[in-house]
């Protein structure tokens, strides 16, 4: 019985032991936001300076027939941020296409992208996690798309420079 009982404690401390270690190395609840915010800050510093390298006459360019132009991605991009951050500063925001269907040249979309990526860097500070994770995510893949447009049209995105 002793040997038995002996057993199973190495093999219980084996296997949870390396799970203490990785539960230390968690950041603290209180600094999720704020690391979130850093890459929010360094992404929608990539999308804006994207937004701004990409010529006006490129902004009705579309690698194919079934996806948005340059100027409906960006003007997606806002959608979305101000829809999670809206929801993340607790407003009850629906969303809207309003930016995407909207005018999309240049000089329209990035006023209101940054209008809705500065609102996003606000809702860092004491917005609700979820709602930013997802932003993140949402904006984050969307970058990649920009990203791919760029290089099919020749251009450097801001992330790889």
């Amino acid at each position: 019985m002793k040997l038995k009982t002996m057993t199973t404690t190495v093999i219980l401390t084996t296997l949870l032991l390396p799970t203490a270690s990785i539960r230390a190395q968690q950041p603290d609840a209180k600094e999720i936001g704020p690391m979130l915010g850093k890459g929010f800050a360094e992404l929608s510093g990539w999308i804006m300076k994207a937004a701004e390298i990409v010529p006006a006459d490129k902004y009705s360019y579309k690698p194919a027939p079934t996806v948005r132009t340059f100027g409906e991605l960006l003007g997606h991009i806002a959608d979305g941020s101000n829809y999670f951050c809206g929801r993340a500063a607790g407003r009850k925001v629906q969303w809207s296409d309003a930016n995407a269907q909207g005018n999309t040249e240049k000089a329209t979309v990035i006023p209101k992208l940054k209008e809705a990526l500065d609102a996003c860097s606000a809702a860092h500070e004491a917005g609700q996690l979820g709602a930013l994770i997802a932003n993140y995510g949402h904006a984050n893949l969307h970058y990649g798309n920009m990203a791919t447009y760029m290089r099919m049209l020749g251009l450097v995105p801001p992330s790889s420079s």
